[in-house]
């Protein structure tokens, strides 16, 4: 079992999308590279979390873990979604819906929105690779 926020996890979620079948319907077509900072929180997450995933051929490829948001700054992903680790627990536990959470703005998402609202329909794919990912919390541990 992965812990999330963590390089494992990541990966894990990363082999789980390349496997799916739906995978390279989601992926046609897409450009660019994403950037994604889980905020600490104090009591739940030290510090921050930083990754960069960028896709090659419609597959991802492995994740790159930062150790710094301002990181990203030098690789300009073409997408960067970031929130507090509290935000991105409830969006994994499904108690947040992703399109309330950005209008909302209780995450901040920067990138072409049309790209990824032609995506909405892939949403099966992002449940299933949630479902398959074994997952335990930061805060939840001993």
């Amino acid at each position: 079992m992965a812990t999330f926020p963590s390089k494992e996890w990541c990966e894990e979620a990363v082999r789980l999308v390349n496997e799916d079948p739906e995978r390279s319907l989601a992926a046609r077509g897409w450009k660019g590279d994403v950037g994604v900072v889980v905020d600490a929180e104090p009591g739940q997450l030290a510090r921050p979390f930083v990754v960069h995933v960028r896709t090659r051929d419609m597959h991802v490829e492995p994740p790159r873990v930062l150790e710094d948001p301002d990181d990203l700054d030098e690789l300009e992903p073409a997408y960067l979604a970031r929130a507090p680790y509290s935000v991105w627990k409830q969006l994994l536990l499904g108690s947040l819906d992703p399109v309330e959470a950005v209008l909302r703005r209780r995450i901040a998402v920067k990138g072409d929105l049309q790209q990824l609202i032609d995506r909405l329909r892939f949403k099966g794919l992002a449940d299933r690779v949630l479902a398959g990912l074994q997952t335990e919390y930061a805060d939840e541990l001993p």
